[in-house]
């Protein structure tokens, strides 16, 4: 998974990089940034040496966001059917309080796992792979460079020979 973020700040050999909160973010919060908030920050060891204000492209393993969901999300889901499963026989009261405690259990050990475990493996880091040119004009010079892109004088003599 490849996502372009700017660079927020810069700390010794880390940075603190903002992304655009994708539409699949609305109603999550598992970020705890308010709704408000157009971005998600994620901190990143600096390879690059970007500065504040650099356009930058981070790659994640797909092992790695495939692990993140299904820890975040199959993995607490599994433990409460389980809790579930063992207490429906009990009292209902017992059984809903068992089966929300799970719950939070699960999530608390999800984010120790992620902690202690998954943050201290390098596979599961995300990295940065490219600064990228954000300014329009470098865009279109690297794109001129290339041959992709038309340059405005080119556009123009192309259409005046095509009204001929």
């Amino acid at each position: 998974m490849r996502e372009v973020g700017v660079v927020h700040k810069v700390r010794g050999t880390f940075a603190t990089v903002r992304f655009d909160r994708k539409t699949a973010c609305e109603n999550c919060n598992m970020c705890l940034k308010p709704r408000e908030a157009n971005y998600v920050e994620l901190r990143v060891k600096n390879t690059l040496s970007a500065k504040a204000g650099d356009s930058v492209e981070v790659a994640m393993g797909d092992r790695a966001v495939l692990t993140a969901a299904l820890l975040v999300y199959a993995v607490p889901l599994i433990i409460m059917g389980i809790v579930l499963s063992v207490t429906y026989t009990l009292d209902i009261g017992i059984c809903l309080a068992a089966t929300f405690g799970s719950l939070i259990l699960a999530f608390i050990a999800v984010a120790l796992i992620d902690k202690f475990v998954i943050r201290q493996k390098k596979e599961y880091a995300p990295t940065m792979i490219a600064i990228v040119n954000a300014d329009k004009e470098d865009k279109e010079q690297n794109a001129v460079a290339a041959g992709t892109v038309e340059t405005e004088a080119e556009a123009e003599s192309t259409s005046a020979h095509a009204e001929e």
